[in-house]
């Protein structure tokens, strides 16, 4: 049985999450078609008909919280990854030749459009950002990085098509691009229905504070818990009710569910976290991820179609948050019509390409 290889960066919870509902589409419309994850992102995240694989071809940017990178580390590990590719590109090649894949997806490791062409097979890139514009915004102060970059160039100039999210960040590296309306995962459930489901009272005001797998130790606990008028709900590896503070474990995986359980999302800016706010139309405080160069598209998606409101690190550190929220759940809502198809449509042209080597 032939097969479709599916790469995902692992950095983050965004990218395994938007291609999983690729994936899913793709398994609806084609059963038979045997799809290949290897990714570092936790296997839980995708449907269990795939065939997964805890695997890294690329790094992404290594973070020390939701917030605070660590560019030498980030360079380190690239350095790394480009003495083992020779390594990986062989042995990718071999799974290839083993498993009958007829094409590639990528989102967005660089180094799976190298491997697609040297295996003479197509290959589909699917983001809103590509890993050399990201990278490109440190080369002055870090100048090893321009080595790096020009390879991730050449990597993903040779992506036979590039699907393109709303609101990319510079995509002309790739020779062929066709955009396609938002992914998102979308809950089944009304707000009152959410709410029962994780036993949320119905008439609290409740703010999500969601900063990814890596959480935010540095949020300013004891002002938070000051904000008696509201109940503060997080996700952790274990439960706890402190107050107005309730951690839930090990609910990543309903998370959808929670953002319409909630009045608002207090985050960083980041693709997941913003179509799920823009899908069910919840409010959001975002604040800045310093120099990370996909944030100022991302956070005018925001202000175009969302109920949206920014907060400087230092003002969200200091827990200076309360005229936010009262802003945000006075104002009047501001929710324009956007598309949420991305999935079919990324799923109908990656079959395409995936019937015509069948």
């Amino acid at each position: 049985m032939s097969s479709i290889l599916y790469y995902i960066t692992g950095h983050g919870y965004g990218h395994a999450v938007r291609s999983s509902q690729v994936i899913r589409r793709l398994k609806k419309v084609r059963p038979d078609c045997e799809v290949h994850v290897r990714t570092t992102a936790p296997e839980w995240l995708f449907p269990r008909s795939i065939r997964y694989s805890r695997q890294s071809i690329d790094v992404g940017i290594t973070q020390r919280d939701s917030l605070e990178m660590d560019l030498d580390a980030t360079l380190r590990a690239c350095r790394l990854l480009q003495v083992d590719a020779p390594r990986i590109i062989a042995r990718e090649l071999a799974f290839i030749r083993e498993h009958d894949v007829k094409l590639v997806v990528g989102d967005i490791p660089p180094l799976g459009f190298e491997i697609a062409a040297r295996g003479s097979l197509p290959s589909v890139a699917i983001s809103n950002f590509s890993w050399n514009f990201i990278y490109r915004s440190y080369v002055d102060q870090l100048p090893d990085f321009r080595p790096l970059i020009d390879e991730m160039e050449e990597y993903y100039s040779k992506a036979t098509l590039a699907l393109t999210l709303p609101y990319p960040c510079d995509m002309e590296v790739f020779p062929r691009r066709e955009p396609i309306p938002w992914i998102a995962r979308v809950s089944r459930l009304q707000k009152n229905e959410a709410r029962k489901l994780f036993s949320l009272p119905q008439s609290a005001n409740i703010v999500l504070l969601s900063f990814g797998g890596l959480g935010l130790r540095r949020l300013p606990w004891d002002r938070i818990k000051e904000l008696r008028e509201y109940l503060f709900v997080t996700t952790a590896d274990e439960a706890n009710n402190d107050g107005n503070i309730l951690t839930l474990p090990d609910m990543q995986r309903h998370y959808e569910d929670l953002v319409r359980a909630a009045d608002v999302v207090v985050s960083k800016v980041g693709y997941g976290v913003v179509a799920d706010v823009i899908v069910h139309q919840t409010p959001v405080l975002y604040t800045d991820r310093g120099d990370f160069a996909e944030y100022p598209r991302l956070a005018q998606a925001l202000n175009d179609c969302a109920t949206a409101d920014f907060i400087s690190q230092d003002q969200l550190f200091a827990g200076e948050i309360r005229p936010y929220l009262e802003g945000l759940l006075n104002r009047e809502q501001r929710w324009p019509p956007v598309e949420i198809t991305g999935a079919d449509v990324a799923a109908e042209k990656i079959l395409a390409l995936y019937s015509e080597q069948d």
